[in-house]
């Protein structure tokens, strides 16, 4: 089986958008999670975020170019458009894992849950179960069991949903 490369995440299924002003200086990418802060404004997930409001459905720069500025201008308040996190919503992400010796995609991996791992703008399903912030719905269509840290289909747990009904 192949070794699957690493690309941007992507909600699998058509979900509801929505614009939130970004936070200062963002330098998220198209696809990845963000979580809304205090002030309700976006800012990127790290790894074993407290809460994910959704997935960009832009970079930081093209919601600057949107909004007519170039990636000189500051992002605070600039609206990006997000697929929200809530029930029913699934997103593609790739896989990894910190045991080199299980990074194979696996149907045993399907009702798990799992991390969120993020490294160089990609965030990744940390299949090692460590502070879950997802539940895994399905191997990716586009992906086969076996492959070495190949794609799977998650969901936010509801407790790390930050705009989902019934969380905080």
């Amino acid at each position: 089986m192949p070794t699957i490369t690493a690309t941007r995440g992507r909600p699998t299924i058509p979900g509801e958008i929505r614009w939130f002003p970004m936070a200062a200086t963002q330098t998220f990418l198209k696809g990845q999670f963000l979580y809304l802060d205090i002030a309700g404004r976006l800012n990127a997930c790290a790894t074993d975020t407290a809460g994910i409001a959704g997935m960009a459905e832009a970079s930081y720069a093209d919601a600057l170019a949107e909004a007519g500025y170039d990636s000189s201008h500051a992002t605070v308040g600039i609206a990006c458009p997000i697929t929200l996190a809530k029930r029913g919503q699934q997103f593609t992400v790739n896989t990894t894992y910190t045991d080199a010796g299980a990074n194979t995609t696996s149907i045993d991996d399907v009702g798990k849950k799992a991390g969120l791992y993020v490294a160089s703008n990609i965030c990744y399903a940390d299949m090692d179960h460590a502070n879950a912030r997802f539940i895994v719905d399905c191997i990716a269509e586009d992906n086969a069991m076996g492959d070495t840290r190949g794609r799977v289909v998650v969901e936010v747990l509801d407790a790390y949903a930050q705009l989902d009904s019934g969380t905080s």
